[in-house]
């Protein structure tokens, strides 16, 4: 344990850095000569030893372009073997048709050289990158050992026959098999011997590390499986539970980890984050309130997700450890890998949607004339593209082929539309609504039998409450072609409507005055709509006269001595108060009773109370 504990701190505190010396390619020296002998006759009259020299030199500048990255470069990756390819196929299928043997067998020779030229340079873009990314050495001769079985798998010797058969004709179609022939027999046995020297010589371009090659999650498991106390009773528990004590101690040490790193490295980093950014943008207190806003929804939006893909990521580092069935593996990392991607979709939904949604409030407050309602309709919108466009991505990393559900989907086109036919007009039913710009979310309106106030406006229904409290659904369809009365698209507010009664006692004349000092009072009072109170455009004043129905802009006002009544004289009084709000519009009303009562009083004039008088008649 003691010696564990010191390859436990040399782990996570001093990685040592081995670099391995360079070596000579000798190993495969005699299967290169015997390859080129057995070709010698048809290439030159070089001799088999200058041929490995120039081979080992060509294999010296391939490392020295992979140490300098040249593979990355555009003339390697602007190379089309694709439409070379294709062309060949072409060709071949039209040979075939004409039975063409020997052009069949000069572009398939022709078509076996590209394939293996794009593959060979796709190997050694492939090290390039593995070299830059710091895989591990078995990652590097897993690469080389492909490209190495794919050239013995596709030997050139099955074109030997045919071109022993024509290399002395003089034909053009023989002389171009010959050609492609020792073309391909050329690249075979110099591609060859280069994997093979890449591959004894990996230490040339690629620095060994020992932290990355040696010093992993299976050497650790390796020292606990070997401690004499735990060998007995891993061996029991590999072969019964296919995993050793080793590989449980790591799993759990794993989960360990990453649980303490979700409680508590996620905490300090979002706190770290929060402190670097207030302390960069402490300018201004509405500045920094809002820098603290999206801080805040930043952490609401990536810390669930985060916090799932850390504990996904801790099971599957588990399932590399405990799983040894590679089959298993291959089915199960897909679904795993669409979960991570599923996660990543869900922060950057959270994100984007915080973002708009705080960006549309912000442009809400500074243009009150925005509709709110527009802008979470789009959202919505937004939203369900995005989320079909991610469900799509993921059923390709899965392997579920797009196109037959497309084509599933034609087939079943008919029923589809029947099923959607209310959804479809619930939908257009809301363009409709959002366009003609009827009602808008918080207006004050009465559809049918139905009176409130309207919460939202979505793609299908509309929500309203109602006065006592309760929520109604109606479907926008519905809301769309019936007749609306909207409270709420007043310009100017609410009317004022009273008859005021005075006694038969008061003078006329007094009467007439109080009718004068009610008119002069609601002309100048702030509350109540007037020329004085409100200011039109003169384009305003003269489309009033014509659209003031359209508009709202009634503002009558009229104060006159209306009727005798069966006990008064009725003093008829009609106006609008300035805001279409009901609260302000009591606290006017109210306001106006009061100077009407003070006027009343200030012209000696007296309410008048119903009143009955009775006649007796005498015997």
């Amino acid at each position: 344990m003691h010696k564990f504990l010191k390859i436990f701190i040399l782990y996570f505190f001093i990685p040592c850095y081995l670099f391995s010396a360079q070596t000579l390619f000798t190993g495969n020296l005699e299967k290169a000569k015997e390859e080129i002998q057995s070709t010698q006759e048809n290439l030159d009259e070089q001799s088999i030893d200058q041929k490995v020299n120039e081979q080992i030199k060509i294999a010296q500048n391939v490392i020295k372009n992979i140490n300098e990255e040249v593979y990355l470069l555009k003339e390697f990756q602007n190379k089309d073997y694709s439409t070379r390819i294709n062309y060949l196929e072409n060709r071949i299928s039209l040979n075939q048709k004409e039975d063409n043997n020997l052009a069949i067998k000069r572009d398939q020779i022709e078509l076996q050289l590209l394939r293996q030229e794009a593959f060979y340079e796709s190997t050694l873009k492939d090290l390039v990158e593995s070299r830059r990314s710091f895989k591990d050495i078995e990652y590097f001769e897993e690469v080389l050992n492909t490209n190495i079985q794919y050239l013995l798998k596709n030997n050139f010797d099955k074109f030997r026959a045919i071109y022993e058969n024509e290399k002395n004709n003089e034909n053009k179609i023989s002389k171009e098999l010959t050609d492609n022939y020792l073309k391909l027999a050329n690249q075979y046995i110099q591609q060859l011997f280069t994997l093979r020297y890449l591959k004894e010589n990996i230490d040339q371009y690629r620095t060994t590390n020992f932290f990355i090659d040696n010093f992993n999650l299976q050497y650790v498991i390796s020292i606990i499986d070997s401690n004499k106390f735990i060998s007995s009773i891993s061996k029991f528990t590999s072969y019964h539970f296919k995993m050793t004590i080793g590989e449980i101690v790591i799993v759990l040490l794993v989960l360990l980890f990453f649980k303490l790193f979700v409680t508590k490295v996620i905490t300090i980093f979002i706190s770290l984050l929060n402190r670097i950014f207030i302390q960069n943008y402490n300018r201004d207190e509405d500045e920094e309130e809002e820098n603290k806003e999206i801080l805040e929804y930043i952490e609401n939006s990536i810390r669930k997700p985060l916090v799932i893909a850390l504990y996904t990521l801790s099971i599957h580092i588990s399932l590399y450890i405990l799983v040894k069935d590679t089959l298993l593996l291959n089915k199960v990392v897909p679904w795993i890998n669409t979960l991570y991607i599923g996660l990543l979709t869900w922060a950057i939904y959270a994100l984007l949607s915080n973002s708009i949604t705080s960006f549309a409030q912000h442009l809400v407050e500074k243009y009150p004339n925005v509709r709110r309602e527009m802008i979470v309709f789009i959202l919505r919108i937004l939203k369900v593209i995005f989320i079909l466009l991610v469900i799509l991505f993921l059923f390709t990393q899965l392997g579920i082929d797009i196109k037959a559900i497309a084509a599933s989907l034609g087939v079943g086109g008919i029923a589809i539309a029947l099923a959607s036919k209310d959804t479809l007009a619930n939908f257009f039913g809301s363009l409709n609504i959002m366009s003609d710009n009827s009602f808008s979310q918080g207006d004050w309106i009465l559809a049918n039998d139905v009176e409130g106030t309207v919460v939202d406006i979505r793609m299908r229904t509309t929500r309203i409450r109602t006065f006592d409290n309760a929520m109604i659904t109606i479907p926008n369809s519905e809301l769309a072609n019936t007749h609306i009365k909207n409270y709420s698209k007043r310009r100017i507010g609410r009317r004022i409507k009273m008859t005021l009664n005075i006694t038969y006692e008061s003078s006329i004349d007094d009467i007439y005055n109080l009718k004068k000092d009610i008119h002069e009072m609601l002309i100048n009072h702030s509350g109540i709509a007037s020329e004085r109170t409100i200011k039109e455009r003169r384009t305003r004043r003269f489309e009033a006269i014509k659209r003031e129905d359209l508009n709202g802009v009634k503002r009558n006002l009229m104060v006159y001595i209306d009727e005798y009544g069966s006990s008064s004289i009725n003093i008829f009084i009609y106006c609008f108060s300035r805001s279409p709000d009901w609260e302000d519009w009591l606290e006017v009303k109210e306001d106006v009773i009061m100077r009407i009562n003070k006027l009343v009083k200030e012209n000696n004039c007296d309410f008048a109370y119903p009143t009955q008088t009775l006649f007796m008649k005498k015997d």
